[in-house]
This record gives C-alpha cells, sequence and structure tokens, in this order.
C-alpha cells in the first residue's frame, strides 16, 4: 500500500484545511486504513474506511498502480471515479486480473487530497461473478446470417448531415477471412456521394441487460465514423430520441485513431455523458490492430471496457416526455429492450467531413459479436443518485431578475458572443454581429451547413436544478426565415436545458416567449444560442432578450400538459414509485394500498383492498389541483379491471370535499382490462378541482391505466373565409411535439387530429407548410366523418382502412429541420362535422391550408 506520512497530513491540514481551530486539532495522525472484503453483489468489493466526519472518501479503479499522489491536489474527476464513496459499500467494475488496483483518497470539503492509499485487490476480496453467452456470430460463414442481421438503406443525413447512402451490396458489407467487412466507398448513389453499410439485430437480437463484447480494428481517416452502438427495440415507450436513449459502446473519429468514445444519451432537452478512452502512449492506434470492446449493462449502472480496461462507469440518467408531467421512473430510459448497431458513416456534424487526405475504400473489421446474459440476480438499480451540490459562484440576476445582461443592447454587444466556436469558420458560416438603433443585428454572408454554422451568443447563465424560467425576446428579418434558439451546457456536451426551438420570422418584429424546467444539475455555464445559419441569408434583428426565474407556488393549479391532458402521470411510469401525483386515501375502517409493477407491460396501479366500508367513498384514488372550468365539456378516458365483477365511482370534488361538482358515475368493471370514458362536466369552475375514483364497498382490487382527461374543443370552420388550420392546433395526437408554431419530431406512426366543421363538400386542394433535413418524408391525410366533441367517434387514431376519404404528397428534404416549403395534394370533403388526421413522418408540419376546388 502507499500510504501518505503523519507528518504530510499534519502539514496538509495545517496549510489547506478550513482554519486555526481545524489546524490545531491535527497533530494526531487521522484513523486512515481501508480494508477491501467482497462486497454483497457480483463482482464486486467494499472497504471499510474508519473516517473523521469533516471527511468524506473519493475511490478511483485503475488497471495500474498509481503513481505520486499529493498532497493538495484535487481528486481525479473521470468516470471509473466514485466519489463520495461511502465506507462499506458495493465498488463496482473490479476484477482480480485487470482493474485490480483502487485508489482511496481521503479528502476534504472542496475535493482536495488529504491522504491516499492505493489497495491491490485479490481474489479472495471480490464476490464472485459469471456470465453466460446466449448470442453469438464469429462470421465464419460465407456471408452475412440475414437471421441474425437486417440491413438498414438509403441515405439523407441520418440526422447528422452525414453523407453516406447505405447499402445492403455485398461490395459495402460482406464476410472475409472470418471477419464482418464494412466498408465505404467514395462514388454517387441515390443523391449521396458515398455508399457504407449499417447493420442492426432489431427484432433478430434484442436484449434488456448484460455484457455486449466486440471485437474490431477501425477505420480512420478525415470524416471516417465507425460506430458498435445500441437503441430501443420499441423506440416509442419514452417517445422519440433523445429520450427514448442511446447506448453507445464504441465510436471512433476518424482525425483521430487512438482514441474512442463511450457514451450515453437520453433526457429531454437532450443530454449525453461519456468518457474517451486513449491508447497507451507509443501504442499502435485502433486502426493497425484487432481490440474488444465490451459494456456491462446492468439495472442502475453501465460500465466500458477496451480490451477489459474499464475507462467507465455511469449511474446517473433521466428521461422525460415532452408530454408528460415528471421524468420517467429510474433507470429509464435503459430498462428495456435495445438492439445492438454497426455501421461506417461518413461525413457528419461531429466527425466532420472527407477531405483530399481521406482514403477509400476505407473499412471497419469486426471479429465477432457476443452477446451474455449474468449467471445469477442483476443489481438492483435504487434511485438515482442525488446530484452534488454546484459550489462555484452563480452570476446574479439584474436588478429586474433578469439573468440575461445587456438584453437590450444598450451597451453594444456586451457579454454576447458572435462565432464562439474555433475556427469561426468552422461550418461555412460567415457574417458580423453589431448594434443597430439599441438592436443586436446579425448579418449573414454565408449561412453554412448546418443551423449552428452563425451563432450569436450569450455564455455564463447560470440555470439551476429544480427551477423553472421563462426566455422572452423579440426578433425579425426582412423577410420570412427560420431562426434557431435553444439554452445549452457547452461543458456538458451541449446538454439542452431549452430544447431547440424554431423562430419564424417575418419583416415585423414578433415577441417569443418558452417555459422549461431545469431538470439538470445546476449549470453555472450554460448560454443562450440563437443559430441563424443553414436556413437563409437573412439578417436577423434581437432585441429585449430576458431570462427570469419562475415562482414558485405550492397552490398553484396543474398546467395542461402539451398534448392536451389534464392529467399528470396517467401512466404510472414517473416519478417515485411510478406514483407521482396521485393519493391513495381510506376513511377509518378502511385499508387498501396501491403499487405499480416494474416491468414495462405491468407498468398499471393495482388497488389492494384488504378491508372496506359499505360505500364507495370509503376508498379514493384522486389526483388534485385541476383547473376545470364550469359547463366545459371534458373527455375522461382510461382503462380498469378488477379481481372480480363490481363497480367503480368516478366524482369531481373540491380540495376539501365540501362541494362535488358531478354527480357520481358508476362504471361497471370485470376480470378483462377494458376502455371506457365519460364525458365530464363541472357544475362549478374550479383551479383546484379534484377527480376521484371512489373503489370502496367491495373487496375486489382494481387495476387503473391511461387515464386521460382533456378538453374537447370546438371544431374550426372551414369555409371560403376560413381556410387554415394551424398544425399545433390539433384536438388529439400521439408521439409529436409542439414547438408553438409548429410541430414536429414527428416519426413513423405518430399522428395529428382536427376536429372541422365543413360547410360545403367538395374538392379541396390543400396546402401545407413543411420542412425536412432528410429524404423520405410524407404527409397523409384522412378523413372521417364525426368527431370526439359531438361523441360520434372515439378517441384514438383513424387506421387508414375506416377512413372516408385518403390523400398522399411526398416531402423530399428541404434543405434542414426549419426551412420550409410549400407542397400540395387534394382530398374530396363532405359537409358537416369531421376529424382530418395527419400523418408526416420525417417531416416538420407548419400549417395547412384548404381551398375548394369544385363539386
Amino acid at each position: 500500500m502507499r500510504k501518505f506520512t503523519g507528518m504530510m497530513i499534519s502539514c496538509m491540514l495545517i496549510a489547506g484545511l478550513t482554519g486555526p481551530a481545524e489546524a490545531a486539532g491535527s497533530k494526531k495522525e487521522i484513523p486512515f486504513h481501508p480494508v477491501a472484503i467482497k462486497g454483497e453483489v457480483h463482482g464486486t468489493a467494499k472497504l471499510i474506511i474508519p473516517m473523521p466526519k469533516s471527511h468524506h472518501i473519493g475511490v478511483k479503479v485503475s488497471n495500474e498502480p498509481f503513481g505520486k499522489v499529493k498532497p493538495g491536489d484535487v481528486m481525479p474527476k473521470d468516470r471509473t471515479v466514485t466519489n463520495p464513496y461511502r465506507s462499506g459499500s458495493d465498488l463496482t467494475g473490479v476484477d482480480s486480473r485487470i482493474n485490480k488496483y483502487a485508489g482511496v483518497y481521503l479528502l476534504d470539503s472542496a475535493d482536495r487530497i488529504v491522504d491516499f492509499e492505493q489497495i491491490t485487490l485479490k481474489e479472495n476480496q471480490i464476490q464472485k461473478e459469471d456470465w453466460n453467452l446466449i448470442w453469438q456470430d464469429e462470421f465464419t460463414g460465407a456471408s452475412i446470417d440475414e437471421g441474425k442481421w437486417n440491413f438498414i438503406q438509403g441515405g439523407g443525413g441520418y440526422g447528422n448531415n452525414e453523407l453516406q447512402n447505405y447499402t445492403n451490396r455485398s461490395k459495402n458489407a460482406r464476410v472475409e477471412d472470418g471477419s464482418l467487412v464494412i466498408e465505404a466507398h467514395k462514388e454517387p448513389l441515390g443523391g449521396n456521394d458515398y455508399t457504407s453499410a449499417k447493420l442492426t439485430t432489431q427484432n433478430k437480437g434484442d436484449w434488456t441487460y448484460g455484457r455486449y463484447e466486440i471485437r474490431a480494428k477501425l477505420p480512420k481517416g478525415q470524416g471516417i465514423w465507425p460506430a458498435i452502438w445500441m437503441m430501443p427495440t420499441d423506440y416509442d415507450l419514452y417517445s422519440g430520441w433523445p429520450a427514448s436513449g442511446e447506448i453507445d459502446i464504441m465510436e471512433l473519429l476518424g482525425h483521430a485513431p487512438n482514441e474512442v468514445h463511450g457514451t450515453l444519451h437520453y433526457g429531454l432537452p437532450w443530454k449525453n455523458t461519456g468518457e474517451v478512452y486513449r491508447l497507451p502512449q507509443g501504442a499502435k492506434d485502433f486502426s493497425e490492430d484487432y481490440h474488444t470492446f465490451s459494456i456491462d449493462w446492468e439495472p442502475g449502472e453501465f460500465r466500458w471496457y477496451v480490451d477489459g480496461v474499464l475507462y467507465a462507469k455511469q449511474n446517473d440518467w433521466y428521461s422525460k416526455n415532452a408530454n408528460a408531467a415528471a421524468p420517467y421512473t429510474y433507470p429509464a430510459p435503459f430498462d428495456r429492450d435495445f438492439f445492438l448497431q454497426l455501421n461506417l458513416a461518413v461525413g457528419g456534424n461531429w466527425p466532420g467531413y472527407p477531405d483530399s487526405t481521406t482514403q477509400f475504400p476505407n473499412r471497419m473489421l469486426v471479429d465477432y459479436v457476443r452477446v451474455y446474459e449474468l449467471d445469477g440476480e442483476y443489481r438492483e438499480a435504487g434511485d438515482r443518485p442525488a446530484a452534488k451540490e454546484v459550489t462555484a459562484d452563480l452570476r446574479p440576476p439584474l436588478a429586474d431578475g433578469n439573468y440575461v445582461y445587456n438584453g437590450e443592447f444598450e451597451a453594444g454587444l456586451t457579454d454576447w458572443k458572435f462565432q464562439p466556436f474555433e475556427p469561426s469558420t468552422l461550418f461555412g458560416g460567415e457574417g458580423t454581429a453589431e448594434q443597430v438603433n439599441g438592436e443586436a443585428k446579425i448579418s449573414i454572408t454565408k449561412p453554412g451547413d448546418a443551423v449552428h454554422a452563425v451563432q450569436f451568443v450569450q455564455p455564463n447563465l447560470p440555470v439551476e436544478k429544480g427551477e423553472r424560467y421563462r426566455l422572452t425576446l423579440d426578433a425579425r428579418s426582412d423577410g420570412p426565415r427560420a431562426a434557431g434558439i435553444n439554452i445549452s451546457g457547452p461543458e456538458r456536451s451541449y446538454a439542452r436545458y431549452l430544447s431547440d426551438q424554431t423562430l419564424s420570422l417575418t419583416d415585423s418584429m414578433q415577441s417569443f416567449s418558452y417555459e422549461f424546467d431545469m431538470e439538470s444539475e445546476t449549470d453555472p455555464h450554460a448560454r443562450l444560442e440563437f443559430n441563424l445559419g443553414q436556413s437563409s441569408d437573412r439578417p436577423v434583428w434581437i432585441d429585449h432578450v430576458k431570462l427570469v426565474k419562475l415562482p414558485k407556488d405550492p397552490n398553484a393549479p396543474k398546467k395542461v400538459l402539451p398534448d392536451g391532458n389534464y392529467i399528470y402521470n396517467g401512466t404510472f411510469d414517473q416519478g417515485t414509485a411510478r406514483m407521482e401525483f396521485w393519493d391513495l386515501s381510506a376513511d377509518k375502517g378502511s385499508k387498501a394500498s396501491a403499487s405499480v409493477g416494474e416491468a414495462v407491460a405491468e407498468r398499471k396501479l393495482h388497488v389492494d383492498i384488504k378491508k372496506t366500508g359499505s360505500y364507495g367513498e370509503a376508498i379514493r384514488l384522486s389526483q388534485s389541483k385541476l383547473n376545470l372550468e364550469k359547463e366545459a365539456a371534458y373527455l375522461l378516458t382510461f382503462d380498469a379491471k378488477a379481481e372480480a365483477v363490481r363497480q367503480l365511482g368516478f366524482q369531481v370534488t373540491n380540495e376539501n370535499r365540501s362541494a362535488f361538482y358531478t354527480k357520481t358515475e358508476q362504471i361497471a368493471l370485470t376480470k378483462e382490462m377494458q376502455s371506457y370514458q365519460l364525458l365530464v362536466q363541472p357544475s362549478e369552475s374550479n383551479p383546484n378541482s379534484v377527480i376521484e375514483f371512489l373503489l370502496g364497498g367491495n373487496r375486489a382490487g382494481v387495476t387503473i391505466d391511461n387515464i386521460r382527461m382533456k378538453r374537447l374543443a370546438k371544431p374550426a370552420v372551414l369555409d371560403a373565409a376560413n381556410k387554415r388550420i394551424e398544425a399545433e392546433s390539433y384536438q388529439d395526437m400521439f408521439g409529436v411535439q409542439s414547438g408553438g408554431t409548429s410541430v414536429g419530431w414527428i416519426d413513423t406512426g405518430d399522428w395529428m387530429q382536427y376536429a372541422v366543421d365543413v360547410k360545403e363538400a367538395g374538392d379541396y386542394k390543400v396546402a401545407f407548410a413543411a420542412a425536412s433535413g432528410r429524404d423520405g418524408g410524407t404527409f397523409t391525410l384522412l378523413t372521417k366523418a364525426g368527431n370526439q366533441f359531438t361523441g360520434d367517434l372515439p378517441p384514438g387514431e383513424i387506421k387508414p382502412e375506416q377512413a372516408d376519404a385518403r390523400s398522399e404528397a411526398a416531402i423530399p428534404q428541404t434543405g434542414g429541420w426549419d426551412t420550409w416549403k410549400t407542397f400540395e395534394t387534394s382530398i374530396r370533403l363532405e359537409k358537416g362535422i369531421q376529424t382530418l388526421q395527419v400523418y408526416a413522418p420525417n417531416a416538420n408540419l407548419d400549417w395547412m391550408e384548404f381551398t375548394k376546388t369544385g363539386n
């Protein structure tokens, strides 16, 4: 063991800690003698460390002995470190062969090193761990096994402005000399300048948890981007990317062939966290030899390895749906099936683009892919780790509460930066910024090849975890154009705190307002970012920029969710124990408990009734603070069943149950899960209304799920004077996200519905504004007589075979997700109230306009 001497400890305490009193008490050596024993869970050791309460412990796992550790230095911060480490807790990622060194640091409150010991772990100090091989491909056959692998085909940039077209040709992917060959060629195909291949195991190899091991030899060269990664099989379970989650086992940027990246993507706004592994100095780069890339994925933890060397651990992440009130219960989104992907991309926002030094063809070789499951029980995920308190000074707001300095541009462009990246022409964007007549004016000479090719930002914005903020600003151009805006963390891989928003600008100054909750850890160095590239070279004027923290009102009513739902966590998959926002109460003499299953298929609320009174209100499942209005119509839908045939009551009351706004409805439940709907019309308005499901009077337990309540909007009139429908004015939807003035993040299967009252039957031309950053976008419009508002149609998707009429149009790539173009199709509309349903995968949608053309 390596240890500081008592003299070093004493000196450190006198020189570096908090003051004379502490120094005076430091004459005695701090008892610091870590001892390693077997952990409780497989593959772990635990360290027993007596220590004073005024200090804490950090532990780093390493495959090499530790060199000289100096007192007063700051504790290492890479992702093999556990800080703080609790004495007696399991230390993961260790083994007796490679990752056998544990550096144990005694730290002060500022994470400065006071004392240190190195422990070399032995086999008898590590709990036994075994993994069983359950899936493999050794690539020993004559061709790629399509019983295990799918080919992704096509181009379009794949959201990263990549340049390749993926094919299933043997030229791009084949088995050769016992390895899978994925080969990129410089050749035109389908509008792309390069070809390559991407293979996946989706629906042929899908797993939750396990060890994944891939031995590969990687390519190199400017703009070359090989990847071994995983995506969720049920992509829509937690809504689309990034909330869906992404696991990057290995990525390499061809201009840095001696380092690889292991990363997680998650959250909404998007966040990515990861680590870099660099080959030892003097070693061959990853293109010159095969290396083994591995990841261990368990509930609540990932561990990344290269050739068995641990280089990263992660156990802190979250996921949130834009249409949900709270983050999904940890460890979502990494708690359900993912599949493997192997690909070789060419170009893209991250690696940059090939140049004259890049050689083609360029290949990635894979010797084998092996998947293991643990022999035994996986560890429990537990709760999401508590965030470490940020001790850095937070820039205070101005006197009016504004966290944006010089948002009126009275001091020129002080506190603002133009083209903050180096070099400033990295993405091909060029322009200038100046103050003109009290406004910031950004002139653009070259818009570049990305929205962030021209940037105007304010850095060092402090945003605190758990707070809610409102951003407001005025902006204009000299004609129609789009601009992007977000608040991100440049020191945290540009994690989005305010999601990317699109400003639809005209030649008139407009006001914009956005609110967001800070879900991530406090960041004293966030930045407000205007992205003005790619879409247009029109100038942009900005003024009155303000970011304020919104007050917290514990009695404030719940805001309606973006998809129009009044009910929070009606799917029972959010917050602690998946019960966030719900209360179960029982009168005296009654006894009941509520629980939600952990497995995806079991995430339904079950109420187990032990004792019950003779009346329904004896046991109540309720949600409060709903802002319901007198005589408005609300559609309540839910799924439910009971252990035996019984009645379930429903009513609306006030917060102290002294007034009731609806009569008690009785719903007959059976032993089979069924869907129910009620039309709720409160007799009084109350911003703190309470809905109650009444479960008393019967011992049969009840299971309930998918509770939704939305206000039913009156159908919009379609006639000669009223022709336009805004895309964000949907009555119902699935999967999409509203940006305030448009709808985006539309994937295959997502839809929007609109209630319309057609005044004259006939054939109609349908013009619509769409934007797309990839090929393959489509617009499909269905019509169906009736509507939820009138009770003629149930909620939910109208299947194409049920539609009265159907129309389709292609949406080719428009040049970007905020580059809007107008397209046309036509459809037959009948007179009367009906529902219009729109699918628009791979596109953003702004508006639709209907013009009658014939009888």
